[in-house]
């Protein structure tokens, strides 16, 4: 019988480790190699006291000096993790849960710990007895803030009566200044009973108000805020109790000042960015004197933030090394393409998934059962990034307008006798005016308008048919006062010179526009298993493809595995400008352009058996769904709204994309999207469209199941989940509100697959085969 029990056991454990479950990837904005690192002498050494390739940040010590308490995501999502000072101990779950824990705090006694969670939707500040010993559960924690809005970084007082808290409840949520798209919000200090009671708000600004602490006799708040952030970085404030006598506490020039830790009056750890390396390190401030001691910083070369400190002279912070930029991962964010502890592993309804984060935007996940991920890189970050050899003649112009404009000054002194001075001096402005207007539009059709390179080749030969005609005119004139003796001559005779060269720059101009920058943008493909690297293609636009409108989008495999799709053009640009869907077919290694180039093509999707195509454009001047299929192109919503990110189910009868049509209008600057399906009739029809979802905010990059039953996309419905300039600060993600949700079609049931403070995106769901 004992025999018989161990094949069977035999058994399943082979069964269960064969089995495969379906894969979700999805690009993610976080960093990567934290870990948690300790000093027992006051900061004169440091070593690292958690060594694991997830991610370790935001470490407390009990106030008894045992033990270390931190976040990790080394199950996946962030979790409490404990460890004990001394001996080299495993960290060991601390809360158990399916959501986040986060910016753990302890009572002045040490019998309780505060800290932030996603476990009822968005991120509430909660409490729950500290038993290290145990684990305990988040199901018995108590919520003490109760807002949809999000409550960050608990601070208890020293008489263990209050908690003061950041919190963006009180201002709507505004565009991003640049992406507007991306929401964007405010954070102010509130204080509250540790009980969750008698909420009181402290500060009241546009800016960002976080990480309070209190002083040592408990009378005043100390926090960061970027309110006057007039150099671009936040400073060190401090507030009485009551909300008043609010005042900088930080000396001009320092560059920055984040997540303070009041150690004494006289004494406040803080996080700063050391501009001339680029990274992060542990300052500290006298507030009365406003003297900074860097000593810290300098005993170890790692980014370092969220610092804590214990009397005992034990100091925790978290942080890592600078990362480099590798062949597989250039550009975004350096470091390996996926993060360490990938796979995380969730359940949709009885299905496992395992969650894959790239870190990267549009990166390409493999075809069922591999491991290979695409992902496109264009070195240049600017416009002057793009500037080639082709581009260097022009500067023969201004040149030329100089000469020119001093010839005229000479010439009004030397001719005033002759000719009268103010004569010349109308050729001088003329001259420098004439080369400053043509360049100034020449940039702004190439890097402003980002006009099709036809387009601006006819414009600038309209120019040029302006300028021969008045070097014409110009040398008829001088040829007439010449054969009359007349004084005039010379002067015409400088406009011709002048009009004849600017007419070969403009026609050099027209003949090269489309050469003057570069749209080469290389794919790589990555073994993420292996991080082994092959060079793919490099892409170069259509010779009519204005370079700065051709930055890749939407990256991903066509269903069948057998070639890279993709977009080239604007993500929100106008409907007319220029973007198109490419193919590249890997095994014959060529390159298709399957939509036109004359509107704005793009995020094309395909059935799995590749007959039918979807995808964006804005053919008809408004940003519409469109299908193809038997060699037929159908619009499918002739809407004035925007939609975007269509996609098909793999049998072709159902689509799902976004739209503003009705969405919420923030400040008159952007609307809100939502999620739409339609679905095809029995007579082949398509339906209308019916709304998805409906919350107030920004939805997007929807995908279907494999099964075609359920949608996943990201959205920012659960709020954030940390103070929005700290994680910022450290890694530029404008869209703070990213999480990843897949919803039932059938009853619009939701299940939440992400609980983080990253950004992260673009989901894409792939069935394993076994």
């Amino acid at each position: 019988m004992k025999h018989i029990q161990l094949i069977i056991l035999l058994l399943f454990c082979c069964w269960s480790n064969g089995q495969t479950n379906d894969q979700v990837f999805y690009s993610s904005f976080r960093p990567q190699g934290w870990n948690i690192h300790i000093s027992k002498d006051n900061g004169q050494s440091f070593y690292p006291f958690t060594k694991n390739s997830s991610l370790d940040y935001d470490a407390k010590i009990s106030p008894n000096g045992k033990w270390v308490v931190f976040t990790s995501e080394r199950l996946g999502k962030p979790h409490l993790f404990i460890k004990h000072i001394e001996g080299d101990t495993l960290p060991r779950l601390l809360v158990k849960s399916n959501s986040m824990q986060d910016q753990i705090d302890f009572s002045p006694d040490g019998n309780w710990i505060a800290f932030v969670s996603s476990h009822e939707g968005n991120a509430e500040i909660y409490k729950l007895p500290f038993k290290p010993l145990d684990t305990l559960s988040v199901d018995n924690a108590i919520n003490l803030t109760h807002n949809s809005a999000g409550d960050f970084r608990p601070r208890f007082s020293h008489d263990g009566q209050s908690i003061a808290f950041s919190s963006d409840r009180s201002h709507d949520i505004k565009p991003h200044k640049f992406l507007v798209f991306a929401m964007q919000r405010t954070g102010e200090i509130y204080t509250m009973s540790s009980n969750g009671q008698n909420v009181k708000r402290l500060t009241n600004s546009e800016g960002w108000d976080g990480s309070p602490n209190w002083s040592e006799d408990d009378s005043k708040i100390i926090f960061y805020s970027n309110k006057s952030e007039s150099n671009g970085k936040p400073d060190l404030y401090q507030i009485d109790v009551d909300g008043e006598n609010e005042n900088i506490i930080t000396p001009e020039g320092l560059n920055g000042a984040m997540s303070p830790l009041v150690i004494n009056n006289e004494r406040i750890l803080l996080t700063n960015r050391d501009i001339k390396k680029n990274r992060f390190r542990i300052l500290e401030i006298n507030p009365i004197t406003k003297t900074i001691d860097s000593s810290l910083s300098k005993s170890i070369t790692m980014d370092m933030m969220n610092v804590d400190y214990h009397k005992s002279g034990i100091i925790v912070y978290h942080g890592g090394k600078e990362l480099k930029e590798t062949e597989g991962n250039k550009g975004d964010f350096f470091g390996d393409v996926l993060v360490k502890n990938h796979p995380a592993s969730d359940r949709i309804e009885n299905k496992d998934v395992a969650l894959f984060g790239i870190r990267r935007s549009f990166a390409s996940p493999p075809v069922p059962n591999d491991t290979k991920i695409v992902y496109s890189y264009n070195p240049a970050r600017g416009f002057g990034d793009f500037v080639t050899p082709f581009l260097y003649p022009i500067i023969l112009l201004p040149v030329l307008a100089l000469i020119w404009f001093i010839v005229g000054i000479v010439r009004s002194i030397k001719k005033r006798r002759e000719i009268k001075f103010w004569k010349h001096l109308i050729f001088s402005v003329l001259s420098v005016l004439l080369i400053t207007i043509i360049l100034i539009l020449l940039y702004n059709w190439v890097g402003m308008f980002v006009l099709p390179m036809s387009t601006v080749k006819l414009y600038i030969g309209l120019i040029l048919l302006v300028v021969l005609i008045a070097l014409i005119l110009m040398y008829k004139i001088y040829k007439k006062q010449k054969s009359a003796n007349k004084p005039m001559a010379s002067l015409y005779k400088l406009y011709s010179m002048m009009f004849l060269g600017y007419a070969i720059g403009l026609l050099y101009i027209t003949l090269f526009v489309s050469s003057f920058l570069s749209s080469t943008t290389t794919f790589y493909m990555v073994d993420y298993n292996t991080n082994e690297v092959e060079k793919l293609f490099d892409f170069k636009a259509d010779k009519d493809f204005n370079p700065q409108s051709c930055r890749i989008i939407d990256t991903k495999f066509t269903p069948d595995g057998s070639a890279l799709q993709f977009s080239a053009g604007s993500f929100r640009g106008n409907p007319k400008a220029q973007g198109a869907v490419y193919t590249y077919h890997l095994k014959n290694e060529t390159l298709e352009k399957i939509t036109p180039l004359n509107a704005n093509y793009g995020f094309a999707d395909f059935s799995a058996d590749n007959n039918t195509m979807v995808y964006r454009s804005g053919a008809s001047g408004n940003m519409d769904i469109y299908i193809k299929e038997n060699g037929t192109i159908t619009n499918l919503t002739h809407s004035e709204a925007k939609e975007n990110f269509p996609v098909i189910s793999p049998d072709g009868n159902k689509i799902v994309y976004c739209s503003d049509s009705h969405g919420k209008n923030v400040k008159d600057i952007v609307k809100t999207m939502d999620i739409f399906l339609i679905e095809r009739q029995d007579d082949g029809s398509w339906s209308a469209p019916k709304q998805m979802t409906s919350y107030s905010g920004q939805e997007g990059h929807p995908h279907f199941s494999p099964d075609g039953k359920w949608i996943i996309y990201s959205t920012e419905e659960f709020g954030i989940n940390d103070e929005q300039p700290i994680v910022q600060s450290y890694i530029f993600a404008p869209q703070m509100y990213g999480e990843i949700v897949a919803i039932r079609i059938s009853d619009k049931k939701k299940v939440r697959l992400t609980h983080n403070k990253w950004e992260e995106g673009a989901p894409l769901w792939i069935e394993s085969k076994k």
